[in-house]
Order: structure tokens, then C-alpha cells, then sequence
């Protein structure tokens, strides 16, 4: 589809009025396009939200603002010299306070500012590293050779950008990156991948990284590096949450982010169950945040415009999550965007 269709269709699919906003335990479509644009049928690569209430959305092939008059834009930024956005690899996405996004492409980390200029913060385009490579301590960003698939996962309160490289968690500050964190890349096959799943981690404005695991991919095996210098642990959980109906530990994760103080949310399924939940991990204590009673699969829209329950929601929930001022929105994998009410942490 042509970017100007994408551009024509308002939130809610074009119903008049803006709708109220949700209330704790309640949910609601925030915006809808005619197609899937916001979503793309083979991945998720990152959700944002800003200060001033607009909703970011890295669908894979360009960066999507959703406005708060409902209206979506291109927010992929172009430069000379650069490729398109579809040609990027556009991988992650954070808002950071200044109104510029940062994402990841073709081996670097760049920053998107409002009118579309794009500025390298680290990484070589079009240059990489193995992942059974050593990697140094701290290392020059300018010309640094990340792994394929560099993300951005979060920007702490002193500016500081944490960014998931391959098997290495890094922090980058004043242009120079330090490693935070470093995981044995996982053998597959006659190849090694990383351990953890980039565009499906997080990280908190404390420096806090919550990391998605490859395998076995379920809440369990999420890794928790502290942003106070404690050493790296797996995610407290209790044994089991009665609405789940399983260990709470083999729960499939789809999505993670954090909750701003000393938790995370989290998309996750029962295995084989087809049905979805978001929860809020705090202090080894789970609770339900949200619950659809559709099954997982394709739904070319969702008619809940108006707030509604968001335990037994009727619609299949977006793949991916950020939070923001008590607020859960889910976008990715779906022609629609989610905002759900939590009680803000």
C-alpha cells in the first residue's frame, strides 16, 4: 500500500469525536488503520510513546507516528545519501525527551528528530561484527562494528542510550560505549545466534534491562540486568497465577517493558492456548492487567473504541508493548492500537 493511504485513515477508524480515555481496568482501540500498515505480518519491531501523548510505531519498513488527533505520519526521517526507510532495517524504537526517536539500522544507532534529520550516534553502516567475536570494555561508538540487528532498548534519566548488540548489552554516553552485560551466543545449527531477542527486551530510565530469551522464550528465562550494578538475575516470579492456569515461569513472552520503578510488563501466552495476557511482574508478585477472550490470529479490526472492560477484551492483543504515565499501549501484528489503564507505578 501506498504511504499516503496509510497517512488518510484517523484513529478509531474514523469515528467522530475523540473517544474518553480508559480508566484503570479498562482498555480501548486508540487509533485503527484500513490495513495493517502499523503491523507487519513478519515481526514486531518496536512501540514508543512520548511526553506529549503521541504513539511511535517501528513497523519494520518506517517509522509511524500516531498523533493525538488520531491522525498516523511518517515518522522515518530521510537524509541524503540514505536509503529509504524500507531499505534500512529499522530495528527498535525509543522517544527520548527532546522529541527525537532513536532506532537502529543497517549496523548503527541513529536518531530521528522531528523534522526528519538523522543523526549517527554510533555504529558503521553496512559493517558488522561476529557474534564470536571479543568485544572490548569500552570502545570509540563513531566506526564501532555492532552485530546485525543493533537496537536501542531505552534512554536513562541522564541521557544515557542502552542498546542491544547480538549477545552484548551496551551503554552509550558522550560517544563512547561500555558494556553492560555479555551472554555466550547460542549455537543453531552450523551458525550462532544471540540469546536474546532484541526488538522484544526493554530497558527502564534507571538503566534497568529486562532481556527476552530466544529459547526456550518464555517468562522464565527473562535476564534482569540491575541499573544500580547489581549482578544480572532472572526475573522473580511466583509459582503460578490462578487466572493462568500454568506455571507462571513457562508463560510465552512476546513483548516486555518496563513499568518505570521495579517491575515489567509483559505479553504473554499460556502455551497452546491461543489466548493472551498482559501482566505486571513487581517484587515476585504477577498481576493480571488485561485478558482477550479472542483467540491469537489475524482480525482485520477491532470495534472497541469506547472504553471496555480490559479483562475478557474481544479483541487479539498488538504483539508489542511500551508504558507510559499508566498507561500500557500495545501496537504490532494488528491494523489497531491498544491503550490500556494500569494504576500508574
Amino acid at each position: 500500500m501506498a504511504l499516503a493511504g496509510l497517512l488518510t485513515v484517523a484513529a478509531c477508524g474514523g469515528h467522530s469525536g475523540p473517544p474518553q480515555p480508559p480508566t484503570p481496568g479498562q482498555a480501548r482501540v486508540l487509533g485503527q488503520t484500513a490495513d495493517g500498515d502499523i503491523g507487519p505480518f513478519d515481526g514486531t519491531r518496536g512501540v514508543a510513546a512520548d511526553a506529549g501523548g503521541a504513539l511511535y510505531v517501528n513497523t519494520g519498513q518506517r517509522l509511524v507516528r500516531l498523533g493525538t488527533d488520531g491522525t498516523f505520519t511518517d515518522a522515518s526521517g530521510q537524509q541524503g545519501g540514505r536509503p529509504g526507510p524500507s531499505g534500512r532495517g529499522l530495528s527498535g524504537l525509543v522517544a527520548r525527551g527532546d522529541g527525537s526517536l532513536l532506532t537502529g539500522e543497517d549496523g548503527q544507532v541513529v536518531a530521528v528528530a522531528g523534522d526528519g534529520r538523522i543523526t549517527e550516534l554510533a555504529g558503521t553502516a553496512g559493517r558488522f561484527r561476529s557474534l564470536t567475536a571479543p568485544v572490548p570494555r569500552t570502545a570509540a561508538a563513531a566506526g564501532f562494528r555492532f552485530a546485525p540487528g543493533v537496537t536501542p532498548l531505552g534512554v536513562g534519566k541522564d541521557g544515557t542510550v542502552v542498546i542491544a548488540d547480538g549477545n552484548v548489552v551496551w551503554s552509550l554516553s558522550g560517544g563512547t560505549l561500555t558494556r553492560r552485560y555479555e551472554q555466550a551466543p547460542v549455537k543453531h545449527a552450523a551458525t550462532y545466534v544471540s540469546p536474546f531477542v532484541a526488538t522484544q527486551s526493554a530497558a527502564d530510565p534507571d538503566g534497568t534491562v529486562f532481556l527476552a530469551p530466544v529459547y526456550p522464550g518464555t517468562l522464565g528465562g527473562v535476564t534482569v540486568v540491575p541499573g544500580n550494578g547489581q549482578p544480572p538475575h532472572k526475573l522473580a516470579l511466583p509459582a503460578r497465577v490462578p487466572d493462568l492456569g500454568v506455571a507462571t515461569a513457562d508463560l510465552a513472552t512476546s513483548s516486555l517493558t518496563g513499568d518505570g520503578a521495579d517491575g515489567v510488563y509483559a505479553d504473554v501466552s499460556p502455551p497452546d492456548s491461543g489466548h493472551s495476557f498482559v501482566i505486571h511482574v513487581h517484587g515476585a508478585q504477577v498481576d493480571v492487567i488485561a485478558s482477550t477472550t479472542a483467540k491469537a490470529g489475524w482480525s482485520a479490526t477491532c470495534e472497541a473504541h469506547k472504553p471496555a472492560p480490559a479483562r475478557g477484551f474481544p479483541c487479539p492483543f498488538p504483539l508489542a508493548l511500551t508504558y507510559r504515565s499508566g498507561h500500557v499501549y500495545l501496537a504490532g501484528q494488528r491494523t489497531y492500537v491498544l491503550d490500556i489503564a494500569a494504576a500508574a507505578s
